[in-house]
Formats: structure tokens, sequence, C-alpha cells
């Protein structure tokens, strides 16, 4: 039993840990998965330097018990994220390691929740069981992660509306948009625009903030065609767009992101821009 509680309890750990990781480098999977193959390839590669030393059954359950949190805290992270970025079934574009699925306000919400009583779960269970050094490392990985949970849980907590605007034409003559619904946890294209015979690029994201401190958060993309495209429900038709003027500082290629705040007049001033790639 104290196998299973040390597995169950190093797992978390590196779930949380990664997870911070995550969050805190802007939402690149393909770091926070470096990350994680690194210590797997740390913790496995002196075993198999002394496998020859060892019985059969003493190897796999060597490897099960030093190994398997990290590749369990791997299953969890690609679960939640939306998958290993490096493997695919279906073809699926990533650019440079940003996925174009949208993980939703109500999704970081629930994950915020799993971290935070993950955390205190943690907390508990390596207070009765480590000691010295090991227990205060498992201290500062709860502390961690529950500050991680309750920083996304309040972020999380001031959206309240999500759209998706589908900007098509070489120079994004024409605007679509799909409202998301409440409690939706993932998106992919393919929700919103099922046609294979183009490509659609993932151009960024725009934060409005109104003067609540309320937040709209539109998932900005591109159709960059001269072609006619017929669009579908449940896009539809968008006639205004109050930063239709800061359309241009989306480029193809890259994912940027926008802080607007919503000045009483109901114009918006621009009062952050971030590049993520």
């Amino acid at each position: 039993m104290t196998l299973f509680f040390d597995f169950v309890i190093q797992s978390a750990s590196f779930f949380i840990t990664t997870y911070f990781i995550y969050s805190l480098l802007g939402r690149k999977q393909k770091i926070a998965y470096g990350l994680l193959v690194i210590l797997i390839l740390a913790r496995l590669i002196p075993i198999l330097q002394n496998a020859s030393l060892l019985a059969i059954d003493a190897l796999i359950l060597l490897i099960v018990y030093d190994v398997g949190p990290l590749v369990f805290a791997a299953m969890i992270f690609a679960s939640i994220t939306g998958g290993i970025p490096m493997i695919k079934m279906k073809r699926k574009r990533v650019i440079k390691g940003i996925s174009d699925d949208i993980q939703t306000a109500w999704k970081q919400k629930i994950t915020a929740i799993i971290v935070i009583l993950g955390s205190l779960i943690l907390g508990v269970i390596s207070t009765l069981i480590f000691e010295k050094m090991m227990l205060y490392t498992m201290w500062v990985v709860t502390v961690l992660g529950f500050v991680l949970g309750i920083i996304i849980y309040l972020q999380t907590s001031k959206i309240t509306k999500e759209r998706i605007i589908l900007l098509v034409g070489k120079d994004k003559e024409s605007m679509y948009e799909f409202v998301i619904e409440q409690k939706t946890a993932k998106l992919t294209v393919k929700d919103f625009f099922d046609d294979d015979r183009y490509i659609i690029d993932f151009i960024g994201v725009v934060h409005v903030i109104d003067q609540n401190k309320r937040i709209e958060k539109d998932y900005l993309y591109w159709l960059a065609t001269s072609e006619q495209v017929s669009i579908q429900k449940p896009l539809t038709k968008l006639i205004n767009l109050s930063y239709v003027d800061y359309l241009d500082h989306f480029e193809k290629y890259h994912v940027k992101h926008l802080w607007f705040e919503a000045l009483k007049t109901g114009k918006l001033e621009k009062v952050k821009e971030k590049l993520i790639i």
C-alpha cells in the first residue's frame, strides 16, 4: 500500500510541476513533453545500465515504480492538454508546438479545480508518508500546484463569453463568428469548419476587458484565400468587430495575443500585446 501511495503522489507531483511549466511558458506542449522525456530518461538509463545485475522481476518492478509515475503523469497531462503533438493518428497542424485546438475557459476551470484538490490531497498524504527533505520537496510542489490552480481558476472565472472569429480572404475581407456554448470543454477546427480543401491558420487570441473587469475572449482563425468560400453553420456572418482596425497585427504562421480595455466611450484601448510564436 505504501508503494501504491508513493506511486500516486509522485505522479501527481510530476503532473503539477509539468502543468505549471506548461502554463508559465505560454502553453507550449513540446517544452513540457521535453521536460518529461528528460526526466524519464534520467531515471530509466541508470536502471538499464544495471539491468544485467537484476533479476527480470526485480527489473520490471524497478521500472514500474521508478519510471512509471513519470509515464502516468505524462498520460494525465496528454489527456488534459489535448494529446501529444509529436504523435498523431490523423494529420493535425501544429505551429511550432502551439495546437490550433481550443482549450475553453470551462476546461481550464475544471483543470484548475483538479489541480487545487490534487495539491491538497498530495500535501496531506505526503505529510503522512514522507519525512525530512522529501517531505519539504512535496510541500513545495503542493504549494506551487495550489497557487497555480487558484490563479487559473480566478482568471478563467472572469471570462463571460468566448467566440471563434473566422477571417476569410487575403486581406481578411469577410468575418464570421461562432459563439462557444458554456461548459464546452474543447473545440477543434472541424467543429466549426469542415472542408479539407482549405487550410485554416490559428493566428491569435483577443481579450476584451470591460469596466467591471469581465472578459470576452475571441479565438482568431484565418482562411487566407482569394476564392469564393461557402461558409456554413455554426458560423454566422459578422458585420461589426470592435477591434477590426487591429486585425493587421495578426499574421500568417504567427500566434499573437492582444488585450483591450473597453472605455466608457465605447471604444477600445490596446493595453498589451504578446507574440507567442
